[in-house]
């Protein structure tokens, strides 16, 4: 089948179809270059700025230092 083929096949396809299309893709290309995916029922830490205090003060200063020196 060609990539052509491919394509017009799958725009016929239900939306939830074309997304777990994309993702099995993904899935095996992760797979063939040694990168990890995440995995089903599995908790993972994110970093966000809540409670990121050290960070608002880096950020703060070099916005002052940015200022014109009146």
């Amino acid at each position: 089948m060609s990539l052509t083929e491919l394509l017009n096949t799958a725009r016929t396809m239900c939306r939830a179809d074309r997304l777990r299309l994309v993702q099995c893709l993904v899935e095996d290309l992760a797979r063939e270059e040694g990168v990890s995916t995440l995995a089903d029922g599995t908790s993972y830490s994110i970093s966000t700025p809540l409670q990121a205090f050290d960070a608002a003060a880096t950020m703060l200063a070099a916005l002052d230092q940015t200022k014109p020196q009146v």
